[in-house]
């Protein structure tokens, strides 16, 4: 995993922590009525989630596609190192069809 990808990750581990904090209070261990006023807040953080998830999603899609690219360069690269050995080997007048 690359750096971007951690830091996006200890991001969402923070806000599951906080969501997890949030929950907890919520469940009867405050005043409800204490938290009344948090309740905006706590969309807010809820949505900064589904756009974590959203960031992380497109890294994928954009890691995925920069490894495709360079895995088809590479084969690329493949094919024409092949062809110059076979037309090395032909010119030698040697080729791996002749030795049976």
């Amino acid at each position: 995993m690359n750096i971007r990808r951690l830091a996006l990750y200890f991001v969402f581990v923070m806000y599951q922590a906080g969501a997890f904090v949030f929950t907890y209070m919520v469940d009867g261990h405050l005043d409800l009525l204490g938290l009344l006023k948090f309740i905006p807040w706590f969309k807010y953080i809820t949505s900064l989630g589904m756009v974590l998830i959203i960031a992380d999603v497109t890294l994928f899609v954009i890691e995925s596609r920069a490894s495709n690219r360079q895995k088809k360069d590479l084969i690329a690269e493949n094919e024409g190192l092949k062809a110059k050995i076979s037309g090395l080997q032909n010119a030698d007048g040697t080729s791996s069809d002749s030795k049976v």
